[in-house]
């Protein structure tokens, strides 16, 4: 961005000056200031693009790397790879099917001048906002929410009931109890998306938005172009103009009962002198929120209930395992749903197979380089690690494309290389919200199977819901047409008999 805005300062500069001088000349020039201009620099231009190109193709330090030639000269490479069906995860296993381990590839600066916690690169700047993080979603913390996320969860299950028996989009639903959530926890207000079947514009926002992050987060430069135009980012600009005033509806109220952003807007007033920046970060951690905690939750169930439909067997075992842990009428207790093996289990094999950042994300190599295995990577270079194709790697996981909850409990041969699975992160940059992402995904799981069994509708087949999920940087599922039927359980006919 920085040398388009040096190349069009230098030709208005020189068409102006130009134009200027013709002036003070005792002769006509033959020629117009602004083509003359408008040749010049475009000379220059082209004559940078191609040292660029020739540098790239011939004498860069990755040249020894293997992967397709266009990838040497370009990140439209890899753009135009998303920009056909925003499945960039497959598009990257089968380059790695083609060209091995390794192949050619600033993305956390797409949010700038808002930097939230999770795309900060300043490590002392992080440090010390994740410990307000960690704060927010401790165990304390966690049971404060669980009342919020149970009380979703049971608004989810009467719009269950009511319409069992009939086809039941479970993409869209489980979105619904998502984004409801954060709602609650992020916003302090819930969006009634359950309650009112409709979609919030909220939801409508923050799902474009995404589809963007999907295009172009490999052309990091287009983000400040693309914020700059309304006529492009009109979406963009009205998801900011809102959470901005719910950030000063935030600040101006108190709610009765803590949520995550009471702790970040706590830790803000706790500033001495907050400055702009200050500001855009905590606008940017409340987005932080609605993403990381909606999308990711809402994908996890659509695919684990995919699955579950696929596999009637494991479905039945995880069903068995429900009714032993809670026999009718016990309530569900979240402490209990967390010790649950085969449910976590299922979630741990549904991770696997469809893992929430399924192209993964960036970091870049110390200064002196780095040896990965037995290959040495040049320092100051971007490398990522894609989890899909890597959690589908035969070296890692034996029989990579098939749902088998058994390799986590009774089959762990199943699993060659565990090291490998770190769906949330791992370290000090791991996912600080996965206990309240598990949380949802367990009482979810765990409330609908204890009531219903779960089939494919017609109009649900395998096929459709695979070719429909997107990569907008976390997964994006598809609709998932399901039928819910009341279960006959065993326990309840000799309560009948």
């Amino acid at each position: 961005m920085k040398i388009i805005r040096l190349f069009f300062a230098l030709f208005v500069s020189l068409a102006i000056g130009l134009e200027v001088l013709s002036h003070f000349l005792p002769f006509r020039l033959s020629w117009n200031p602004f083509v003359f201009s408008l040749g010049l620099v475009g000379s220059m231009v082209l004559g940078l693009f191609a040292s660029i190109t020739v540098y790239r193709a011939s004498f860069h330090r990755l040249n020894r790397f293997p992967g397709p030639f266009a990838a040497r000269l370009s990140n439209l490479y890899i753009t135009r790879l998303s920009a056909k069906n925003l499945q960039l995860y497959r598009e990257i296993q089968r380059l790695h099917h083609t060209y091995g381990d390794v192949v050619r590839g600033p993305w956390y600066n797409i949010e700038q001048p808002a930097i939230s916690v999770h795309m900060t690169r300043n490590k002392d700047d992080h440090s010390r906002r994740r410990k307000t993080w960690e704060k927010a979603f401790s165990t304390k913390a966690l049971r404060d929410y669980e009342p919020r996320v149970k009380k979703n969860a049971g608004l989810l299950l009467q719009r269950i009931e009511e319409t069992q028996g009939m086809p039941f989009d479970v993409s869209k639903w489980f979105n619904f109890y998502s984004f409801d959530v954060m709602g609650d926890l992020a916003f302090g207000e819930n969006f009634d998306m359950l309650s009112s079947g409709q979609e919030h514009g909220f939801m409508k926002l923050i799902h474009k938005h995404m589809v963007a992050v999907g295009y172009f987060s490999h052309l990091i430069w287009t983000f400040p172009l693309f914020r700059a135009l309304p006529v492009l980012n009109r979406e963009g600009m009205e998801f900011q103009d809102w959470l901005v005033k719910k950030v000063q509806h935030r600040e101006k109220s108190n709610p009765n009962v803590p949520d995550v952003f009471s702790w970040l807007l706590s830790d803000f007033r706790s500033l001495e002198k907050p400055s702009r920046q200050d500001r855009l970060n905590l606008q940017a951690d409340m987005q932080l929120i609605a993403v990381a905690g909606s999308d990711t939750t809402a994908t996890t169930l659509s695919c684990l209930f995919f699955l579950l439909a696929t596999d009637k067997p494991a479905c039945v075992k995880l069903q068995e395992e429900i009714d032993i842990v809670f026999p009718k009428p016990a309530q569900l207790d979240v402490s209990k749903l967390s010790k649950m093996t085969y449910l976590q289990a299922c979630i741990n094999e549904t991770l696997r197979l469809f893992p929430p950042v399924p192209s993964g994300l960036q970091r870049m190599t110390p200064s002196e380089g780095i040896f990965i295995g037995e290959r040495f990577i040049p320092g100051d270079t971007i490398v990522t690690i894609p989890s899909y194709a890597q959690y589908r790697d035969e070296r890692f996981f034996a029989l990579p494309d098939s749902f088998i909850p058994e390799r986590w409990t009774a089959k762990p041969e199943l699993i060659k290389d565990i090291s490998v699975y770190v769906p949330f992160g791992i370290g000090k940059y791991a996912c600080v919200g996965k206990q309240l992402g598990l949380m949802e995904v367990r009482l979810v799981a765990s409330t609908i199977l204890r009531q219903f069994d779960v089939d494919f509708s017609q109009d649900g087949a395998a096929p459709s819901f695979l070719s429909g999920l997107r990569d907008r940087f976390t997964f994006s599922a598809p609709s998932l047409g399901v039928v819910f039927t009341a279960r006959k359980r065993q326990q309840d006919v000799v309560g009948e008999n």
